[in-house]
């Protein structure tokens, strides 16, 4: 399986893909929305990687597990990429509950600039969602 994972925020989105060789996921790239065409930027990735699986974070309150504002804005972007790609690619969603969190530690562990933040926050969720698959 060659996988991309998508943290979806309002301005940027990050992207994280598998390794061809083996199935360990790093960061790939952070989409700034606003200077971007996102769905060819998307495109170019998915070709890149030949990804087959979009992996898309879908965030929900943190306390209750219920749908936030966010949460609303991811399934519509959901259903944009699934009619952008349609049949060639799977879209998956996944709870991305805290990534954003650990992304955070993360970086600052390794000294990394906070600008990863969403990359590391989408190869989070893609590593977690490879490790259930195995």
């Amino acid at each position: 399986m060659n996988a991309l994972a998508l943290d979806v925020g309002d301005r940027y989105i990050g992207i994280a893909a598998t390794d061809h060789a083996d199935p360990i996921a790093y960061r790939y790239a952070t989409i700034d929305r606003k200077k971007s065409n996102t769905m060819k930027e998307l495109a170019a990735a998915k070709s890149a990687t030949s990804a087959d699986t979009i992996l898309v974070g879908v965030p929900y309150h943190i306390e209750d597990g219920s749908e936030t504002a966010q949460t609303q804005k991811t399934y519509e972007f959901i259903q944009d990429l699934r009619s952008f790609f349609g049949d060639t690619v799977t879209v998956v969603e996944a709870d991305e509950t805290l990534t954003s969190r650990e992304a955070k530690k993360t970086l600052q562990l390794e000294g990394a600039d906070i600008s990863q933040e969403h990359a590391e926050a989408a190869r989070i969720l893609l590593q977690e969602f490879i490790t259930q698959r195995t």
